[in-house]
């Protein structure tokens, strides 16, 4: 479609408001357009895509259906036949397909393979979906086989610098962001992976390596002022998580703990009044 009256662009907004509004990055939203014509917006004369709002209740529909593990391929038909909750088909077989065949390139160590198909992925769905549908469950497999450690840790080494060449970091200025990720493995990623999944939203995540004290964080703190702080220690028992949380003192913003270990140690603590939030792993956080 195109528009030839600027007039009619009034309530007309481009592809990066949509974006920010269904938390879909622009390149999945061009790619539902293109492959699977899932949308269908306006063009200026110099062929700038333009949205109206129900294109944002559109947006949430296809959400809705592939987080119910549909693949994108089939949910123009859903759409066009107004199907609901109540006729909902579950299709976990397409996802478990895609999780077979990604794990069986990173046992035989194939990044050649399994890293075009995380590329692909991450153009077709939201990261939010490719994550929980597609990568955390292969490597929560990986991680419960101590046969498969050699897989395990290739992946994680080479999925970070993956992750990190696909986030783009344009324009970020580390003053003036809203999430600070500080990540307090070995292993960065996880901290990764949230910041890559945060990168098409409004807020500003930037992760920090090489924390290890409390007293780094506040230095951290002080120096930057971020509106939340989030950490990540999926691999920290419940000991160190213990020894973690009780050297915390109150910092006025938003904090969030990541890891089984702070779960617990969490669950296990005397103190009702937390200032902060725990979540056993990244999925629960994601959830």
């Amino acid at each position: 479609m195109s528009l030839t009256n600027d007039l009619d662009q009034v309530d007309y907004f481009p592809i990066r408001i949509l974006s920010e509004q269904t938390g879909v990055n622009s390149v999945t939203l061009r790619a539902w357009e293109r492959r699977y014509g899932l949308l269908k917006p306006y063009r200026t004369e110099k062929g700038h895509r333009l949205y109206q709002p129900q294109d944002v209740d559109r947006v949430k529909k296809i959400l809705y259906w592939v987080h119910l593990g549909v693949p994108v391929g089939k949910v123009k038909s859903l759409l066009e036949s107004n199907q609901d909750a109540d006729l909902e088909v579950q299709h976990e077989d397409a996802w478990q397909a895609w999780q077979q065949q990604f794990m069986d390139a990173v046992i035989d160590l194939r990044q050649s393979k399994w890293e075009p198909m995380f590329r692909e992925a991450s153009k077709q769905y939201p990261a939010s979906v490719l994550l929980m549908r597609g990568v955390l469950p292969v490597l929560e497999q990986l991680r419960n086989q101590s046969s498969r450690l050699v897989s395990r840790l290739a992946l994680q080494s080479a999925l970070s610098d993956v992750v990190i060449s696909m986030t783009d970091l344009s324009g970020g200025n580390l003053l003036q962001s809203d999430a600070l990720v500080i990540n307090l493995d070995n292993c960065a990623l996880m901290s990764r992976l949230l910041c890559w999944l945060k990168a098409s939203s409004s807020e500003q995540f930037f992760c920090m390596d090489g924390v290890r004290s409390f007293a780094d964080i506040v230095t951290l703190y002080d120096a930057l002022t971020p509106k939340r702080l989030v950490f990540v220690a999926e691999d920290m028992s419940q000991v160190e998580a213990e020894k973690w949380l009780q050297q915390w003192s109150s910092i006025p913003c938003d904090v969030c703990f990541i890891g089984t270990g702070l779960w617990l140690a969490s669950q296990a603590s005397n103190d009702l009044d937390k200032p902060w939030r725990v979540f056993s792993d990244l999925a629960a956080y994601l959830n």
